[in-house]
């Protein structure tokens, strides 16, 4: 959260309610505004060394919670599966958000209901999964609430082919939303640059990046940025150079200019993509 943020913080513990019905059903986690759980795209952990899986997030109305990069204000989920048991790796997909604001801030995130896409390695394929999940994230609407909630789903042993678990529709709905490689649409960075403004406290560091499509062409699109070492504000588009680029301008947070490599998110409507490119020198 940005030092500039007009928004409260206020703690919350989110604490499990009733037991699951079915052992691909994780307890929800109630707090405030908000409900978590974990949830399985099958019935048993089979024999692959894979298991698809869902975190899934319910809110209540006018509520958000926030993506992995949230822009100018707010806090990305915080993940501990320390506690888990014959789990070798978990990897987190994370469908396109939607963009909003709080406070006077531009952010990215997801409202009413979401589902986070879960791939777990199994440490022993074959065996059962313990999983359980020390989450913590924010829900915010005028105010936002810092919520730490515990989850757990036991998987059994056994046959998982051919037996999808109730969940697995909705689990594969939102993975069908995580972006896909960029130049699966047609799209392509024309070019990425980066400019100084301003000296001494109100010197900032802008990246300029521009888009070309080669497909359908873009109707409303949105850019999020990501660097290994900067936060990026919410990308504003500006006038291109010519009528075949969509031209974004983002404000770097935090000292100095990006290093490495950024990863670039562009939403288009039910298109999303990522393209992987140099931080501009």
């Amino acid at each position: 959260m940005t030092s500039a943020a007009a928004i409260a913080i206020c703690a919350a513990a989110a604490f499990a309610v009733g037991s699951a019905a079915r052992a691909e059903t994780g307890a929800w986690a109630e707090a405030a505004h908000a409900r978590v759980r974990l949830v399985a795209a099958v019935t048993a952990t089979g024999s692959a060394d894979t298991v698809a899986l869902g975190l899934e997030i319910k809110l209540d109305p006018g509520w958000k919670t926030y993506w992995r990069a949230p822009g100018e204000g707010g806090l990305p989920p915080r993940f501990d599966w320390s506690g888990s048991g014959n789990l070798a790796a978990i990897a987190v997909s994370w469908p396109a958000p939607q963009r909003f604001e709080i406070g006077g801030m531009a952010s990215v995130g997801y409202a009413d209901h979401a589902i986070l896409p879960l791939q777990a390695k199994l440490a022993r394929p074959g065996e059962a999964l313990a999983l359980k999940l020390a989450l913590r994230y924010a829900v915010c609407r005028e105010i936002c609430m810092l919520v730490e909630a515990n989850v757990a789903l036991d998987l059994p042993a056994g046959p998982a082919a051919g037996a999808p678990s109730p969940h697995a529709a909705a689990i594969a709905r939102f993975e069908a939303r995580v972006p896909r490689p960029a130049a699966e649409h047609g799209w392509r960075v024309a070019g990425i640059s980066r400019k100084t403004m301003g000296e001494g406290s109100a010197r900032r560091e802008l990246v300029i990046v521009d888009i070309a499509s080669e497909g359908a062409p873009l109707v409303a699109p949105e850019l999020l940025i990501e660097g290994h070492d900067v936060r990026f504000g919410i990308a504003v588009p500006k006038p291109g150079p010519d009528a075949a680029l969509r031209r974004f301008v983002a404000a770097v947070q935090g000292a100095g200019p990006p290093s490495g490599d950024l990863v670039l998110t562009l939403v288009d409507g039910e298109r999303a993509g990522t393209f992987t490119v140099a931080a501009p020198r």
